[in-house]
């Protein structure tokens, strides 16, 4: 069967005519079935969406639902909380504590340093947030009971019946210490269900750690208490032994003390010749007027001579002619003066000694460090947990976000 196509004005169309004609043709063809198909692609997926029911259902259980029960548990149902803050640091006391030893008595060696601030600072933040400290404090408070009590919510309720390692780390959660790195203060944050129990957790707390760091160093001032006892003791002991071996050289020589008595002898000396000396002119002077046997002028010569006796006899006495008087003051002499610069300084040392030993015991008896407060505890106005409206919106945005996510997977397994 042949096809005859010909032109408007009726002429037969040539071999290239046809061609572009039949050309055309297909196209239009082509366009027109794409078109159908688009149509029926879309009525397809229409179709398909409307019949999905794991759409609706993922809807309720991921979006729905969740933000439902956030809304209303931290809207009606979560339980206020109130936070406590303090800031303090840790400062020695003035003065401290003071060890007698041989080598050096009053030396500092007290128990506080830089470096063990830094190291009690430490030790108090792992103090607080330790069982220790949870032990201590329920000697005075209801610890546990505090955050156990039946108004509280249940998510936020600790179950009293839970050993006390769970509550440590239920504690860990309520109570927060930090320290900055720069300036030592440390950070305390203290979360309860009631604003007066978080104040008074805080203060014991506070109490308690300060209480600790002050028994750390209750050992060391004890030995320093006991060292500088030992050493008073020694000290005590030297003095006292030679003082008896001062005592006894006394008794075995004769005499009170060598020095003491040469002195005074050289003063009665000093003495004499001066009464000597004005009897002389005395003497001279009554010769101009007096004749030699005038009775004031023998005696003024008697006088004289009695006086030149007592002088040659006391010098007698302390350089005596004799060889072994001489060696025997001699040798006392000499002993006198070593045990008396011995006494003498067994008497320094002693005083030093004993000086050291009271300051110790005064320093022992009292605090070493105290705990300087930044920010005092105060009681709460008003809960700071839980954020109600932030919370809220962040389980509504996050269930929308995973609403999200969870179509656009069922579209690529569908």
């Amino acid at each position: 069967m042949t096809i005859d196509i010909r032109n408007p004005q009726g002429q037969p169309l040539s071999t290239a005519d046809r061609s572009n004609a039949v050309a055309e043709s297909l196209k239009q063809v082509a366009r027109v079935s794409r078109f159908v198909d688009r149509k029926k692609g879309i009525r397809s997926y229409q179709t398909h969406v409307k019949r999905d029911v794991v759409i609706p259902i993922l809807f309720v259980f991921v979006f729905l639902i969740p933000a439902v029960l956030g809304a209303l548990y931290y809207g009606v149902i979560a339980s206020d909380q109130y936070e406590t803050h303090a800031r303090f640091a840790l400062r020695p006391a003035l003065g401290n504590v003071e060890k007698a030893s041989p080598d050096q008595v009053g030396t500092n060696n007290g128990t506080s340093s830089s470096l063990m601030v830094v190291q009690d600072s430490l030790l108090v933040m792992n103090y607080i947030s330790s069982r220790p400290m949870i032990e201590a404090l329920e000697a005075t408070l209801p610890v546990r009971q505090m955050f156990a009590r039946d108004d509280i919510d249940y998510l936020s309720r600790f179950n009293i019946d839970k050993p006390i390692e769970r509550f440590l780390k239920y504690w860990n959660r309520r109570v927060e210490i930090e320290i900055e790195t720069n300036s030592g203060i440390l950070a305390l944050s203290v979360t309860a269900f009631d604003a007066a129990e978080s104040l008074a957790l805080t203060q014991a707390i506070l109490a308690e750690s300060e209480r600790m760091v002050n028994a750390l160093s209750v050992k060391a001032r004890e030995d320093a208490v006991a060292e500088s006892a030992r050493e008073l003791k020694l000290a005590e002991e030297r003095m006292t032994k030679i003082r008896i071996e001062v005592a006894a050289l006394r008794n075995r020589e004769g005499v009170l003390d060598a020095q003491k008595t040469n002195e005074a002898n050289l003063k009665v000396i000093g003495d004499l010749r001066t009464a000597r000396i004005n009897l002389a002119v005395q003497l001279s002077l009554g010769q101009r007027d007096l004749g030699p046997e005038s009775r004031r002028i023998q005696d003024i010569k008697s006088q004289i001579r009695d006086l030149d006796d007592n002088i040659a006899r006391i010098e007698q006495q302390s350089t005596s002619v004799a060889p072994e008087r001489r060696r025997i003051l001699a040798d006392a002499l000499t002993r006198f003066e070593a045990l008396d610069n011995d006494r003498k300084d067994a008497e320094k040392y002693y005083a030093k000694v004993l000086a050291a030993y009271e300051r110790s015991r005064i320093v022992a008896s009292r605090q070493v460090e105290f705990f300087t407060t930044v920010v005092e505890p105060v009681m709460a106005q008003s809960a700071q947990q839980p954020r109600r409206l932030l919370m809220t919106s962040l389980i509504v945005a996050g269930a929308g976000i995973a609403f999200s996510l969870s179509v656009f997977a069922r579209k690529q397994m569908v």
